[in-house]
């Protein structure tokens, strides 16, 4: 019920991960509900006032990090709150002002420089700020607001680092998982659950482990997702392309 009416996330943060494969569904809940009033806002608003929206939910997000921080709450409790995932969301929101709507002209090494700059601040993040800890007792505030900034910053660098790139600079298997990487991210999860091995299962051999634990639930995953895009995602793309929206899929 709270997945229907797009508030999956809600639901985590009050009440716990749900032991379903489609708990990931949750992110859907956090993107819908950007979307009720951001485009919105991009339509009615001059650049100005999106730029300060972009600034106040940045701050809003900092607000709820404050407080989270200060308080003994899980860390999944934090991860699936939608102001906090918000400023993810305005990152892209601040780049399409600052681009209006060019792709950058970024050398090959401009590009590398910003994968780097993506991985060192999400390792800073995680690892030397602790965002996503175990247990009750988070790192404090000042982690919180510094570590998400920096996801927020290296999801940013790492959207600008593929932006514009050619064709031909991508394998076209790359191309073909990226078209199908958000099915892949939905079914991953489901793709585990129907191999049916418990991800706490231990294998006494490395070549079992690597195929019940990665090679099978991969293939399945792309299967599923593959299947997903060709005979229920694709029908919407055409829809949207019929009224003049432009599929934002990479490839």
């Amino acid at each position: 019920t709270w997945s229907a009416l797009l508030l999956g996330n809600w639901f985590i943060v009050f009440h716990g991960v749900p032991g379903t494969p489609m708990v990931l569904l949750w992110s859907i809940s956090v993107e819908e509900q950007f979307y009720l009033f951001v485009p919105w806002a991009v339509k009615c608003l001059n650049r100005r006032l999106l730029a300060g929206i972009s600034i106040a939910l940045i701050i809003c997000a900092d607000v709820w990090l404050f407080y989270l921080g200060r308080t003994r709450v899980p860390e999944i409790a934090i991860w699936t709150n939608s102001f906090v995932q918000f400023q993810n969301f305005v990152g892209g929101l601040l780049l399409c002002l600052i681009l209006r709507g060019r792709s950058p002209r970024a050398t090959g090494w401009q590009r590398l420089a910003l994968l780097g700059a993506w991985a060192v601040s999400w390792f800073c993040a995680i690892y030397c700020l602790n965002i996503r800890y175990s247990g009750d007792v988070g790192p404090g505030s000042s982690a919180l607001i510094l570590g998400y900034g920096l996801v927020a910053l290296g999801c940013c660098a790492l959207l600008v680092a593929f932006l514009g790139i050619e064709k031909k600079a991508l394998p076209s298997w790359a191309i073909y998982l990226g078209r199908i990487s958000y099915g892949l991210y939905v079914f991953h999860w489901l793709a585990i659950y129907l191999v049916g091995i418990p991800m706490h299962h231990h294998f006494a051999d490395f070549k079992d482990a690597l195929i019940f634990k990665g090679v099978l639930p991969l293939a399945l995953t792309i299967l599923i997702a593959s299947l997903s895009y060709r005979y229920f995602e694709t029908p919407f793309l055409k829809l949207k392309k019929s009224h003049g929206v432009i599929e934002s899929r990479p490839g």
